[in-house]
């Protein structure tokens, strides 16, 4: 996972460098990828997401989980699992 982006899935790249005379070198495209604080609102919480400062534009425009729908992703594989919607079991009384 990485150098990822959460919300997009974009990832290391490669490719040829070409010279002039047309040799070709083996080389990767590195996505400039920070790790951000987001405060999702309707779980009154921060989650800390691995995110590409291209998606990050998109984010501060339409939020998190708008921004990962559009995408294709789900908003359960960036929070951990006990905030992912799951209730606890309430416990049998003794």
């Amino acid at each position: 996972m990485a150098r990822t982006c959460v919300v997009t899935g974009k990832g290391t790249t490669a490719g040829n460098n070409v010279s002039h005379s047309h040799k070709k070198n083996r080389r990767i495209w590195k996505v400039n990828v920070i790790t951000k604080k987001i405060f999702l609102e309707d779980e009154n919480r921060w989650v800390r997401v691995k995110i590409s400062t291209r998606a990050l534009r998109t984010l501060r425009k339409k939020g998190l989980k708008v921004a990962i729908k559009d995408h294709g992703g789900d908003i359960t594989a960036i929070t951990p699992k006990k905030y992912a919607g799951i209730t606890p079991k309430a416990q049998p009384a003794a």
